[in-house]
């Protein structure tokens, strides 16, 4: 999929590429776009976790402004030329923007345009962003300041996996983040464990519309329950390990 991202980001200036050890095809064609003129640095880094290899690449840019890209997304016509007229404008007070990301759902195509699309911050002054560093998964830079929406365009996020992969993916991201809420010392919630997951179900599935994409909407609201309760399932599970003095870690 990174050809199509690559392809969606031919206006910038630079494009840094982190790649973690692929063995899929995936350098050759980064490499066959390098070929092509496009500015594209290359550069391999052992995977250190979702945080820090984001550090990684923002240390590697060079330009006044990031766009932070993964390789199943990429940017739309109307997008781009928003990104354009953001950064070339010269106004000072905006640090960073969000953006809005339409998914795409297995069996449906891109989520219905009357979805609310996630808003994510992607955008945003090179010398002025940041990673928490704590965070093990659904990890962001950040920017002091001001901040702001763009209004038109959306990153396209292509991800088309079965069910199966999407549990597979449930289970590892629930116990990265089990993990980083232990560190932090957190402590797990008898009301969240029943509640959460039907409130993040109706956010998704009524509150931001995928109902609108029939069955196949449904299924992706489901995954969101499903990642929430199994998280909370999950701390239960390490709080009573630790307390009974086992070393065994979450989704183990």
């Amino acid at each position: 999929m990174i050809a199509d991202c690559l392809e969606s980001v031919d206006f910038c200036a630079e494009i840094v590429v982190v790649d973690s050890g692929s063995t899929d095809g995936t350098l050759e064609c980064i490499e066959s776009f390098a070929a092509k003129g496009f500015p594209i640095r290359l550069i391999r880094n052992e995977w250190p976790g979702f945080p820090q290899q984001r550090l990684f690449a923002l240390t590697h840019a060079t330009q006044p402004w990031c766009l932070s890209i993964d390789a199943d997304e990429r940017v739309d016509t109307e997008l781009k030329q928003s990104i354009m007229e953001a950064t070339q404008k010269g106004d000072d007070a905006v640090n960073g923007w969000y953006v809005r990301r339409r998914d795409w759902i297995n069996g449906y195509g891109y989520a219905h345009r009357w979805v609310a699309h996630n808003r994510i911050f992607r955008l945003f002054r090179r010398d002025k962003a940041s990673v928490d560093l704590s965070r093990r998964v659904h990890e962001t830079y950040k920017v002091p300041g001001e901040t702001a929406l763009i209004q038109k365009g959306t990153l396209l996020h292509r991800r088309p996996t079965s069910v199966a992969n999407e549990l597979s993916r449930t289970n590892a991201y629930s116990s990265l983040k089990v993990e980083a809420q232990m560190e932090q010392g957190d402590e797990p919630s008898m009301s969240r464990l029943v509640f959460s997951p039907w409130v993040n179900f109706l956010k998704f599935y009524v509150g931001k519309r995928y109902f609108l994409c029939g069955r196949h909407g449904y299924v992706h609201s489901a995954m969101v329950f499903l990642y929430s309760y199994v998280t909370e399932a999950k701390l239960f599970e390490a709080r009573d390990s630790s307390s009974n003095g086992s070393s065994v870690k979450a989704g183990e």
